[in-house]
């Protein structure tokens, strides 16, 4: 990688971990409010884009262990956030829903953190909006794909 082409990779990287931080107060007044860590949110999220996974499937996409996950899960489910049950179609096998009070902690998370956000934003003008999103959205497409490849070249093969 040239000079020229790692400044500006460590520049954005700056300015990536700098706008990160600028969301802190909205997501620690919910954490605080919700009396939840980062890691339990983020399961959470997981949940929401797809119900029913189980702890492994958890752990692979948190970057966690099983016991790590095992260990979130209790908490959140004793804080009537999750529930979990035998899957049907393995006794073995545990699935993960969400309930009503995990779905409104999110659903609150989500409307602090939009509503931050729209401030912090509101001196942009909509040229830089559409520059932000776009370069914000082509991150997360790429960002999602390199995750996916990793996923797939950590998994054991059979």
């Amino acid at each position: 990688m040239t000079r020229a082409r790692r400044t500006r990779h460590e520049e954005a990287i700056d300015a990536l971990f700098a706008s990160s931080a600028l969301l802190d107060p909205a997501r620690l007044m919910v954490w605080d409010r919700e009396n939840l860590t980062v890691t339990q949110l983020r399961l959470l999220w997981h949940l929401r884009e797809q119900e029913g996974l189980s702890n492994a499937e958890l752990a692979e996409r948190l970057f966690v262990t099983r016991p790590s996950v095992s260990a979130l899960l209790e908490r959140l489910e004793r804080g009537g956030f999750i529930r979990r049950e035998v899957s049907p179609n393995d006794r073995r096998s545990i699935c993960i829903w969400m309930e009503p009070r995990g779905r409104a902690a999110l659903e609150n998370l989500r409307g602090d953190l939009r509503d931050y956000a729209r401030g912090l934003m509101e001196d942009l003008t909509e040229a830089e909006i559409e520059a932000f999103t776009t370069a914000v959205q082509r991150f997360v497409e790429v960002g999602r794909a390199k995750r996916m490849r990793d996923l797939a070249t950590d998994a054991p093969t059979p």
